[in-house]
């Protein structure tokens, strides 16, 4: 089903498909999608990857529509659906026109739907509907990265007392996040470098304010995750030095445990040479003198090793 809205100086409204100027399609429904691509004479391929977290990032200008200077736009929002991060990742389409905005995206998100409940009075144009969307989905990253850092927090707080594979794992799957949601960014803020240079849509737009809103929340997404990812790198370090402590310690005691028993081992081994010669050979009570020092010289060599500082 498309939606139609109609956008005044005012707001925006739901309307019939009879007095339109925004039409919103769901990305996943290709006749619909193939509907508007012929009825405006759009590129066959401008939705295509519309469905998939992959899909760039990109804003271009069009040619051979119907449309009065169209220009298209493709962001990347990131729903709260409690998801893998590929299914969270949700590219939006807005074709931009004098007489028509189209936005294509995944319905079931109702990401128009919140920000028209949003900014109920705000949405009194196509450049302040796309700048209003960008303000959103940042907002989503701000928030999803703050969650993001309470992760981090308890990992980097395990990561001082345990190498369990348990938040090993949760390491994993927390770099994996982080990783999409760099990428995505980096992607992005080269289509808004490119969308603030446009002196049309500047222009169009008129709301200093506004666009200074939306690039700090930008620059804020930015920071955010360049800082978190380098803490990330930083945790897995921690782990990395911990097992490697860990192992250095257990090689330690395997170390000290060998040389401890292979003194009375030596010791067993000289009074078991059948070579004769060797004092307390027919002796009951020497046997258990040389049991004795055996068992003396390993607690003396034991505890020398106990009480040694291994760090000078």
């Amino acid at each position: 089903m498309v939606d139609h809205y109609f956008v005044d100086k005012k707001k925006a409204l739901m309307t019939d498909e009879t007095h339109f100027n925004w039409l919103i399609v769901d990305s996943s429904n290709t006749e619909e999608i193939e509907k508007v691509i012929t009825e405006y004479r759009l590129p066959k391929d401008l939705f295509m990857g519309n469905a998939y977290p992959e899909e760039v990032s990109r804003v271009e200008r069009l040619s051979g529509t119907t449309l009065r200077n169209p220009l298209s736009l493709i962001v990347i929002d990131l729903s709260s659906k409690q998801e893998r991060i590929e299914k969270r990742l949700t590219p939006i389409s807005f074709i931009l026109s004098d007489e028509l905005l189209i936005t294509s995206l995944d319905r079931e998100s109702n990401f128009v739907e919140h920000l028209i409940k949003k900014y109920p009075k705000q949405l009194n144009s196509f450049e302040k509907i796309i700048a209003y969307a960008i303000l959103d989905i940042y907002t989503h990253y701000v928030k999803e990265l703050k969650e993001m850092k309470k992760t981090i927090d308890a990992l980097d707080k395990e990561a001082r007392k345990t190498t369990e594979n348990e938040e090993l794992y949760k390491q994993a799957d927390l770099e994996r996040d982080v990783v999409y949601i760099d990428h995505t960014l980096r992607d992005q803020r080269e289509t808004l470098d490119n969308l603030w240079a446009s002196d049309n849509f500047i222009q169009r737009l008129a709301d200093e304010r506004l666009l200074y809103d939306v690039q700090l929340r930008q620059k804020q997404t930015e920071k955010m995750i360049a800082i978190y990812r380098d803490l990330l790198e930083s945790i897995g370090d921690l782990f990395n030095g911990m097992m490697d402590n860990n192992l250095n310690h257990l090689m330690k005691y395997l170390d000290s445990t060998a040389l401890v028993i292979s003194i009375p081992a030596v010791i067993a081994g000289l009074w078991g040479m059948n070579t004769g010669g060797l004092p307390g050979k027919s002796s009951t009570l020497g046997f258990l003198l040389v049991v004795a020092g055996a068992v003396v010289a390993a607690v003396v060599v034991g505890y020398y090793l106990f009480k040694k500082d291994y760090t000078k």
